[in-house]
């Protein structure tokens, strides 16, 4: 469900938004909300890579899922911050599941 939310911006800034939405032939608010999906994204990796959170809240705040998150860490070439400790209880956890 969406919801409206007003905000100031600056000049620069929203000569931005309209530039990228004529560019793009699509409305400023999908310009806006794109911009806000990848810095969603890079402040989960930012706060992932400092050990700040973990990979599922870093998926969480990215919206993105667990695996989608491995790959685009992958792809940026970003080590997991998990622990030998961590994967051999997680090993555990999913032989309890089956």
């Amino acid at each position: 469900m969406q919801k409206i939310l007003s905000i100031r911006l600056e000049k620069d800034d929203l000569d931005f938004v309209k530039a990228e939405a004529e560019a793009e032939k699509i409305n400023k608010a999908k310009v806006v909300r794109t911009l806000l999906g990848k810095g969603r994204l890079q402040v989960a990796i930012e706060q992932y890579k400092q050990g700040k959170i973990s990979i599922g809240l870093a998926s969480q705040k990215a919206g993105l899922t667990i695996s989608e998150m491995m790959d685009k860490l992958a792809e940026l070439g970003i080590k997991n911050n998990m622990t030998k400790e961590q994967y051999l209880e997680g090993l555990k956890n999913i032989e309890k599941l089956r």
